[in-house]
């Protein structure tokens, strides 16, 4: 009893709080393992030939019947490639919205009008007419043929429309101040743009669709003269066929 009195007490334990050190370490060299086999995962493809070589030799070495599979799993490059697919009219489309927008920094006529399936640009009546004429200007031409090349690489019909402001046309065989005159100087326009376009350009007619609205669609009032000129224009259409991604407001990009 006296020697178990008088022994010392029990030194405490000096272990540090917490995981011990190489816890740590371990854990670190662990992740980076694993990031390091996800990106080999990543970057390996499957050859399919090879593969299903591989497995009819094992097959044949087993003494099994070798069968061709009826379909292939797809990949993840093919899935995504299945999920973003438009179909050809709608990336038309898209490749017209882009070649507009570049196209308007060299002319400041030019306006461009998009919505989901279609793009509309509209050119000012007075850079490729004078007042009531329907003869083209030779200062258009430039900006007529970078509207061409836009053309040339849409599949489907581009709707050219005249579009005038009411005033009295400058040609006495037309009836001025009359809705059939002003029809007239569109159309008339219209069928302007699309001769150049045929003749210069060797654009098809069947890909060319020119029709007027007269004065019947203004953008602004004819009261003023700043609302006429806006409503003296030529107006290019083009819309993709065949579908209809539903009702989206048009989005208006001008020439900066």
């Amino acid at each position: 009893m006296s020697d178990d009195q008088n022994a010392p007490p029990p030194e405490e334990c000096k272990c540090e709080k917490g995981a011990p050190k190489w816890v740590v370490t371990f854990g670190d060299m662990m992740s980076l393992l694993l990031t390091f086999f996800v990106l080999l995962l990543s970057f390996s493809t499957t050859d399919i030939i090879k593969y299903k070589k591989m497995v009819g030799s094992v097959k044949e070495a087993f003494g099994m019947a070798v069968s061709s599979p009826s379909h292939t799993v797809p990949t993840g490059k093919q899935v995504v490639r299945e999920q973003i697919r438009l179909p050809t009219t709608f990336a038309a489309v898209v490749a017209v919205r882009a070649k507009s927008t570049r196209a308007m920094k060299s002319h400041s006529e030019m306006e461009m009008e998009s919505g989901g399936d279609w793009v509309r640009i509209k050119v000012s009546g007075d850079a490729m007419f004078d007042e009531g004429d329907w003869l083209l200007r030779t200062e258009a031409e430039p900006m007529l043929d970078d509207i061409a090349e836009i053309i040339k690489g849409f599949e489907g019909v581009v709707t050219i429309e005249g579009h005038t402001d009411g005033a009295p046309p400058r040609q006495t065989r037309l009836e001025a101040g009359s809705y059939v005159g002003d029809y007239e100087l569109g159309m008339m326009r219209a069928i302007a743009v699309t001769q150049y376009l045929r003749d210069r350009h060797a654009i098809e007619e069947t890909k060319l669709a020119p029709t007027s609205f007269g004065n019947s669609t203004p953008r602004e009032t004819n009261e003023v003269d700043a609302g006429r000129q806006r409503n003296r224009r030529v107006e290019f259409e083009f819309k993709a066929a065949g579908g209809d991604i539903g009702d989206i407001d048009g989005q208006v990009i001008r020439a900066q």
